[in-house]
C-alpha cells in the first residue's frame, strides 16, 4: 500500500522543484494510477493515448502541464453502457495504492468529425482527499502509420508503465493540421507551443515521409485537404495577425514556464516543418 502522505510530501518537492503548482502534479500522479491499471487490463491494447496528457511525458512536466487525459478507442464500438462498463472494470483493478476512482459522469461531446465521442468525469478518492478528473474518448483518429508501445515514465519512480499510444508523426500532424485549417480564426495557442516544442526537442526523431502522410491522412479526415494547400498563405496571415500575437502574449503570461519564447519563432516552426515535408 502507498503512503499517501509520503506522496504528498514528494508531490509538493516536485512541484517546487519544476516550478509547478502542486494540483498540477497531483493530477498526473492519480492520471499516472489509472494507467497503471489500464495496462493490466484486457484493454490495454484498445485505449490508444494522446494529446496534452501524452506530449507532457514527451517533453517534460515541467515544459507542458495539463488537467485532462485525451484516448482514442480501437476495437470497441464506442457506445455510452459499453464505454461505461469497460472503464469501470479498469478502474476496479487492485494495483495497492490505496486510490479508489468511482465515474461521476459521462458526457456525451462534439469533435470536428462525425464519430460518437464521450467525456468521463471520474473521482480520485484516497485518504479524504477527492480529485476531480476528466477523460476524453473518441474513435476514428487516423493514426500514421500505427499505434506505438509507449513507456510512459513514472514521476516516482524509476519505473515505466507500457500502453499504446500515438506516434510522433501524428502529433505533430494533428497539431499542424489544426494551426492551417483554424488560421486567424484558431485561440488555441497550446497547438503552436506543443508544435514548436515538440519539434526542438524531437527533430532527430521525426520521420518526414512518415509525418507528410500522417498530415495528408489527418487532413483528408477532417476534410481539410483543399485548405492545407494554401499552407503558405495562411502562415503569413497567421504571422502578420495582430490578435493572435496578443493572444500569444496572454499565453506567455498564463504559463510561465514557456519564459520569453517569441511568436515569430514559434511560427517559424511552422514554416519549417510545411518545408521538411514538402508539402506542395
Amino acid at each position: 500500500m502507498i503512503n499517501i502522505e509520503s506522496i504528498k510530501g514528494k508531490i509538493r518537492n516536485l512541484a517546487e522543484k519544476k516550478n509547478l503548482k502542486s494540483q498540477e502534479v497531483l493530477q498526473i500522479y492519480f492520471f499516472e494510477r489509472l494507467l497503471e491499471r489500464l495496462s493490466k487490463s484486457q484493454y490495454k491494447n484498445n485505449f490508444v493515448i494522446k494529446g496534452g496528457f501524452l506530449i507532457s511525458s514527451l517533453i517534460g512536466i515541467e515544459n507542458r502541464t495539463t488537467m485532462d487525459m485525451d484516448t482514442t478507442i480501437k476495437g470497441i464500438a464506442l457506445k455510452e453502457d459499453r464505454i461505461k462498463e469497460i472503464v469501470e472494470e479498469i478502474l476496479d483493478i487492485n494495483v495497492d495504492d490505496g486510490i479508489r476512482f468511482e465515474i461521476k459522469d459521462i458526457s456525451y461531446i462534439r469533435e470536428e468529425d462525425k464519430y460518437e465521442n464521450f467525456r468521463i468525469s471520474l473521482i480520485a478518492n484516497v485518504g479524504k482527499t477527492q480529485n476531480p478528473m476528466k477523460i476524453d474518448i473518441t474513435t476514428g483518429d487516423a493514426i500514421t502509420p500505427r499505434e506505438i508501445e509507449y513507456a510512459y515514465p513514472c514521476i516516482f519512480s524509476k519505473k515505466d508503465i507500457k500502453i499504446m499510444a500515438y506516434p510522433l508523426e501524428t502529433i505533430l500532424a494533428e497539431k499542424y493540421e489544426t494551426i492551417i485549417r483554424r488560421n486567424i480564426t484558431t485561440t488555441r495557442m497550446r497547438d503552436f507551443y506543443d508544435l514548436y516544442t515538440l519539434y526542438k526537442l524531437k527533430k532527430d526523431k521525426i520521420n518526414y515521409e512518415i509525418l507528410k502522410e500522417a498530415i495528408e491522412k489527418t487532413s483528408k479526415k477532417r476534410g481539410s485537404q483543399d485548405i492545407m494547400q494554401d499552407y503558405e498563405k495562411i502562415i503569413e496571415d497567421i504571422k502578420e495577425d495582430s490578435y493572435l500575437r496578443s493572444l500569444w502574449k496572454v499565453y506567455l503570461s498564463e504559463n510561465k514556464y514557456i519564459d520569453d519564447l517569441t511568436f515569430d519563432k514559434v511560427i517559424d516552426v511552422v514554416t519549417i516543418l510545411s518545408n521538411d515535408t514538402k508539402l506542395c
